[in-house]
């Protein structure tokens, strides 16, 4: 092997290498689980399927086994990235209302490699299985668009898009296209550009991930020392509510305040101002706020959910934070709560319907 081609090897190869470790670092993540697995095995796919067109660029003769593995991880890119966007676009979406979504593509994936293996059948695989494969990854793109683009759509002039936890899901798509495209379109360049793409994509989306909580410089605002009157926090206390109905970005255990103000699209001080001066309550106790009433649902709706499980879905990034927040806001222990719970069913337990303390 000649230096150069050393060189092509390394740079194709490290995409689906790093794709690899990212995977296992997202996969246990510990906050916003479901988010954060569906994006370890999106990457996994990946990785996988890149890494089957370096194995293959450079030796032909590689096992139609691993052909086959590589093509099946590619039919399964699609409906992950589809799901992923799901879990962003909508928060309140739960992993049995995906399982299905992700069960038909594999089971099918699984019955044509046990009826028709690669082995046996080259030339099916080779021609019509790759083309399936390869036109359902792209309408999963397309599908994954129209879903970002909807919920722009309801958000209405929100600064939906630009929020920091849309940004990785944007992320995924321009890379889906361009390495689908990258890969299409092989015949017109090399087979290997996908791999390459890849790699390039990686490195990029890393280094964005890494800056984007690069402090900026603040300017002083000509309000920051201007109390809101009721009048003008009047429209902002709604708009926040509405935000966080839908939204639910107290979800994220690793919510902060200039993150939330940014997703309003409001400076920090002007979120700091209505929360202390018109709300008085602090932004830890408004988020725990938020945080308990969904917790409250969730006992409702699932009172078999353990308390671990129940407080990392509600927000809390552990389980004593979660019992000293629960206690503070309704007087009771979670457990004392869950065993009154029947006596609570006449009660709402919508936030609308509840007066924040």
């Amino acid at each position: 092997m000649t230096i150069s081609d050393q060189v092509l090897l390394m740079c194709s190869a490290i995409g689906g290498l790093n794709g690899l470790l990212l995977a296992t670092y997202f996969f246990c993540h510990r906050t916003d689980r479901l988010t954060h697995r569906l994006l370890a095995l999106l990457l996994l796919m990946l990785s996988v399927r890149v890494l089957k067109s370096v194995l293959f660029y450079f030796n032909p003769d590689i096992g139609k086994q691993i052909l086959q593995f590589g093509l099946s991880a590619c039919g399964m890119i699609g409906p992950l990235l589809y799901c992923y966007g799901q879990s962003i676009c909508r928060p309140e979406t739960s992993w049995r209302r995906l399982q299905w979504q992700l069960a038909l593509p594999l089971f099918v994936i699984v019955m044509a490699g046990m009826l028709w293996p690669y082995h046996h059948h080259p030339q099916l695989w080779g021609g019509l299985v790759y083309r399936v494969i390869n036109y359902s990854w792209l309408l999963y793109i397309g599908l994954t668009v129209l879903l970002v683009w909807r919920t722009q759509q309801q958000s209405g002039n929100s600064p939906l898009l630009t929020s920091v936890k849309f940004r990785p899901l944007l992320l995924m798509i321009l890379s889906n296209g361009l390495i689908w495209s990258a890969f299409f379109f092989a015949s017109y360049t090399s087979y290997i550009s996908g791999a390459l793409t890849f790699s390039v994509l990686l490195c990029f989306s890393v280094l964005t991930v890494f800056y984007r909580d690069k402090p900026m410089p603040q300017t002083p605002e000509a309000y920051a020392n201007k109390k809101l009157t009721v009048a003008e926090a009047e429209p902002l206390i709604s708009q926040l509510e509405q935000w966080m109905q839908h939204r639910q970005p107290y979800l994220n255990a690793d919510l902060t305040m200039p993150k939330l103000a940014k997703q309003l699209g409001w400076p920090s001080s002007r979120l700091s101002q209505l929360l202390n001066d018109n709300l008085a309550q602090s932004f830890p106790d408004h988020m725990n706020y938020w945080r308990i009433q969904h917790a409250k649902t969730l006992m409702a709706d699932q009172p078999a959910m353990k308390m671990q499980l129940l407080a990392e879905q509600s927000g809390f990034n552990s389980l004593s934070t979660f019992y000293a927040a629960f206690k503070k806001f309704t007087g009771v222990t979670p457990a004392r709560y869950k065993q009154n719970l029947p006596e609570l069913t006449s009660e709402t337990i919508n936030p609308e319907s509840e007066t924040m303390s």
